[in-house]
């Protein structure tokens, strides 16, 4: 063993990659407990990225365009298999890192 390899310990990391995006929305999206997303918006026929962060209370925080667009687009290419053209959303809880359907 080498001297040094006490020096600088590695972090835990989560071996989930959807633990891994919550962690990393939590950071990026304070007071943010899940975050909706939607591939067509509600005022457009064609795919429109569509991203609602709310807290746990059920408010909407507010979230820049770009932020929201990037965000988005992880959520999607996270979770591939979650049929997000058929469907209406998705709500991806950052508590659980669990992804279920948008309820309407």
């Amino acid at each position: 063993m080498s001297p040094t390899a006490d020096c600088n310990p590695k972090p835990e990391i989560d071996s989930e990659p959807a633990e891994r995006l919550a962690a990393q929305l939590t950071s990026m999206l304070p007071g943010a407990a899940v975050v909706q997303v939607r591939l067509q918006g509600p005022r457009t026929p064609w795919p429109h990225l569509g991203l609602t962060a709310v807290n746990e209370r059920g408010h909407v925080l507010r979230v820049p365009r770009a932020k929201a667009l990037t965000i988005a687009r992880w959520i999607i290419r996270s979770f591939p298999q979650a049929g997000w053209a058929a469907s209406g959303g998705h709500v991806f809880d950052l508590r659980t890192a669990q992804l279920r359907g948008l309820e309407a």
